[in-house]
């Protein structure tokens, strides 16, 4: 069977191999633009959040709210992107990755509520978020790209902003995760474009099929 021209082709086996599974998946179902939406209904969502505590509605029930819609709607997303009909077996790493992130949920869920019970006289429960986040991009980092470093870096820097101002913590954290999730969400669409000069050089498929072959 030939292979993809437009994707390369990875070793046979081993986490390499793995990797490269994952990478060819993600850009071929498009993963990145599923990436580039949960980035902005996060965006929206936390907007909404530092509109509300911006007023100074402490309501937890009402951000309670806004964070579940968020969780809903990036599921539905995610999972679009995800589905398989042709039902080919999903990449190996995925299910990992996928571990790593629901972790990192019930641990911000975790501190919110720790929060919560000694009280909110100080939320620093979004710093701490923001803490996670660099675990999550740097573990993605250590197991796929060290590129996904930047993001843990920026992460990083996000939880110092916030410990900085604190009364804007949910629009800079909102903010900090829409770009990280476009970034990645961009990088992989960018995959999915042939280099200039393939596709200046390289004869439509179709064309390509239907030319004879000429012998001797």
């Amino acid at each position: 069977m030939a292979s993809d021209p437009e994707l390369p082709i990875g070793p046979t086996s081993g986490l390499a191999a793995d990797i490269a599974e994952l990478g060819r998946v993600a850009v071929r179902d498009r993963w990145g633009l599923a990436l580039i939406r949960v980035g902005w209904v996060h965006l929206a969502v936390f907007m909404a959040c530092q509109g509300l505590y911006s007023r100074g509605d402490r309501s937890e029930l009402h951000f309670l709210a806004l964070w579940g819609a968020d969780l809903i709607i990036s599921a539905l997303i995610l999972r679009r992107a995800l589905g398989r009909p042709d039902r080919r077996p999903a990449p190996a790493l995925l299910g990992v990755v996928a571990r790593v992130w629901i972790t990192f949920l019930i641990l911000t869920f975790s501190s919110a509520s720790l929060n919560s019970l000694v009280g909110f006289e100080t939320d620093w429960f979004k710093a701490i978020w923001s803490t996670l986040s660099t675990f999550g991009f740097a573990t993605m980092a250590w197991i796929l790209n060290l590129r996904f470093l930047i993001a843990a870096v920026q992460m990083t820097l996000t939880a110092v902003l916030i410990a900085r101002f604190p009364g804007v913590a949910y629009a800079v954290y909102g903010i900090s995760w829409c770009l990280a999730l476009n970034g990645i969400g961009l990088d992989l669409e960018r995959r999915r474009t042939p280099p200039r000069a393939d596709r200046r050089f390289r004869p439509p498929l179709r064309k390509a099929l239907s030319s004879p072959i000429e012998v001797g």
